[in-house]
């Protein structure tokens, strides 16, 4: 091998490993891992508006083929592109005012449509219609499919977040945080929105009224508060939508009052995008944003709903500039 291809090749790696986000194997959606140094361009592009989709968009999910789907409360209207296209190829029209949506691992969609059936609906590929899966009473404001086939629900307006396993017979799903009650105690939830469940089905839930991120261990009742005011070392939160849990463990938080996208990591808390706290339609702002997702490319979408569109914030760096050895051998020639 000659010293240029040697040259080549551990250029290659060096982009690899400080350039790209991983993210965890044999998952269907993106979890990248970050360096702590991670900066993404404040100025985000617009993947999508009103014109494309329609008002209040609320809901996105990015699966590891980075096709999106994402949904209009207002146009009752969802849309798929397909492997990072700007054109949506698919539009689903059934469905009264839905909240939120996700895919599971085998590409169904499952739609919040408690303003329609009253059900958590299901449309497979290519069907024209949505097939009721779990019962709800009220809307279901974020949705998530775990590694078991469970799917999840959380409830701004019942102050709970429930689940159901698809892989049973039954549409009757149970409660798994929150009994229904408005509170700040450890067992208490008040309007939360956002949820994220992670491979070890841990429950994270932005509790939004409480300012607070709230992490369930699988089977627990009781909630333990890692972002908020309250959390002693996290940072103050103003109507958190949403969080997400990066493939290292680290949170990305939707801080919906402050108008910005936080993160943690080895350093602590850092800020994202819309750093000045204030709201606005420029690229460099938000407007009661929503939900956060990632493609495998490492860059965030995030539902900006006042706004009306997706936004687009492109990861610009993953390396703290500093190098590490990667010892190869090879039989030069």
């Amino acid at each position: 091998m000659s010293l240029s291809v040697l040259s080549n090749i551990r250029t290659s790696l060096w982009m690899l490993m400080f350039m790209s986000p991983h993210s965890i194997i044999g998952l269907w959606y993106n979890r990248p891992i970050f360096s702590s140094c991670a900066t993404w361009n404040p100025n985000a592009s617009t993947f999508t508006n009103q014109n494309t989709l329609g008002y209040y968009i609320n809901g996105i999910f990015i699966d590891n083929k980075d096709t999106v789907y994402a949904e209009s409360w207002y146009n009752s209207v969802i849309k798929v592109w397909p492997n990072a296209s700007s054109i949506a190829t698919r539009t689903i029209t059934g469905v009264s005012n839905p909240c939120n949506l996700v895919v599971s691992m085998n590409g169904d969609i499952y739609v919040d449509n408690s303003n329609g059936d009253g059900q958590v609906d299901k449309w497979t590929l290519n069907s024209t219609s949505g097939v009721g899966m779990m019962n709800i009473s009220k809307s279901c404001n974020s949705l998530f499919i775990d590694t078991n086939n469970t799917l999840y629900c959380s409830q701004s307006d019942l102050n709970r977040v429930i689940k159901l396993n698809l892989n049973d017979n039954s549409s009757t799903p149970v409660t798994i945080a929150g009994n229904g009650s408005i509170g700040s105690a450890a067992n208490l939830l008040s309007r939360p929105w956002g949820i994220f469940v992670d491979t070890d089905f841990t429950l994270y839930v932005a509790d939004c009224n409480n300012n607070r991120i709230q992490r369930f261990k699988s089977g627990e009742m009781n909630g333990t508060t890692v972002a908020g005011s309250t959390a002693p070392g996290t940072i103050s939160l103003l109507y958190p939508a949403s969080v997400a849990v990066t493939g290292d463990g680290y949170l990305f938080i939707m801080d919906s009052g402050n108008y910005r996208i936080i993160r943690s990591s080895a350093v602590g808390f850092q800020c994202v995008a819309g750093c000045s706290m204030l709201s606005g339609s420029t690229a460099d702002k938000l407007n009661n944003a929503r939900q956060i997702a990632f493609d495998s490319s490492g860059n965030i979408f995030v539902t900006d709903d006042d706004n009306h569109r997706v936004q687009k914030f492109i990861l610009k760096s993953n390396s703290c500039g500093k190098f590490q050895h990667i010892c190869i051998f090879f039989k030069l020639t």
